[in-house]
């Protein structure tokens, strides 16, 4: 699971301890100008996916770098979590899909993202 926030315009998915290990990737830093949108509507074939590095234990734990549909992908996720995704450009992922720290939702951090986006970057502003 990742924690997310948002400061100066730069969007932070925070990976810790055991989530960065088997992602085998830390945290993710990304300029708000490079972030296209935040949703938490999952593909139906969420799982048909080739895993690149990472745990790919299917529903047990997606962590880390996927091939899916044709994109490169970030996954961390288990079973049936709700997930964030967020749509990014300027990256070596398409896509990074993550479960969110409680008591956050992905419902509540892609709404701020997307305030965000609409506010031109800062959160505060919406």
């Amino acid at each position: 699971m990742a924690t997310v926030r948002i400061q100066d315009d730069v969007l932070h998915v925070e990976l810790k301890g055991a989530e960065a290990i088997w992602a085998v990737h830390g945290s993710f830093h990304i300029p708000l100008a490079n972030v296209t949108r935040a949703g938490t509507d999952k593909p139906p074939s969420f799982w048909e996916s080739l895993k690149l590095i990472g745990a790919g234990l299917g529903k047990l734990k997606m962590a880390g770098t996927f091939l899916y549909h044709g994109e490169v992908c970030f996954f961390d996720y288990a079973g049936d979590e709700r997930v964030l995704v967020i749509d990014v450009t300027e990256s070596n992922f398409k896509h990074l899909f993550v479960a969110i720290d409680p008591p956050d939702t992905p419902e509540a951090a892609a709404q701020r993202i997307n305030d965000a986006l609409a506010s031109g970057g800062d959160p505060a502003a919406t």
